[in-house]
Parts: C-alpha cells; sequence; structure tokens
C-alpha cells in the first residue's frame, strides 16, 4: 500500500498500534507501516478501537481500505458488513458476500 506523504504523526500512531496490538500481529514478523498496509488494514478493521480505524482511515485513505474491505479473504463477515455500510460499498461487490464460491472442492 503506497501512502506518499503522510503526517508523521500518523505514520508515528500506525507505529504505536503496531507495537502495543501484538495480539492484532501474533503471527506475523516485523511490520512497517508502508510495506505492510494491507495486513495492518485487515487486522486493525477486525480487531481495533474505534479510534485505530480512524487512525488507519486517515492514514491509508478510504480507498485502500475499501480495497481490503472487498478483496480480503481474512476478514469476518460481520466486519465486512459493518465497513460495507459505513463506506458505502455493495456487499456484493465484496469476496465475502459474492456469488463465487468459497468451497475449494465441491461436495458428491
Amino acid at each position: 500500500m503506497q501512502t506518499g506523504h503522510k503526517p508523521v504523526a500518523l505514520e508515528t500512531e500506525i507505529e504505536r498500534i503496531i507495537q502495543t496490538k501484538q495480539q492484532y500481529f501474533w503471527d506475523k514478523g516485523p511490520m512497517h507501516p508502508q510495506q505492510d498496509g494491507y495486513i495492518i488494514i485487515e487486522r486493525v478493521l477486525e480487531f481495533g478501537t474505534e479510534d485505530e480505524v480512524a487512525t488507519v482511515l486517515k492514514y491509508y485513505g478510504s480507498k485502500s481500505v475499501k480495497k481490503v474491505v472487498k478483496e480480503s479473504s481474512s476478514i469476518s463477515k460481520r466486519t465486512v458488513n459493518y465497513f460495507a455500510m459505513l463506506l458505502d460499498i455493495s456487499r456484493k461487490e465484496t469476496r465475502c458476500f459474492s456469488d463465487v464460491s468459497h468451497r475449494i472442492w465441491q461436495p458428491y
């Protein structure tokens, strides 16, 4: 996720989230706000507080957050539904609620 020239205070807040909320990123190694934006957005949308979500929206922008809501296979249906309503995204545009089968194989 490319963020361009963002205020240092916002990047510091993202770094603070990464450092203080290690339970969000327990399965990841060292993370960088710009290089790991997709994962950071996913985890904060799924587990974060309202303030953390607001910080992510300000730092990465609604376009990047919408992309994650539409494409992610890692966030729950509840989270996708909430952010689809909040960000004015049709549920049909999301991977989570699309007509595509999520099954790897079809039963007999």
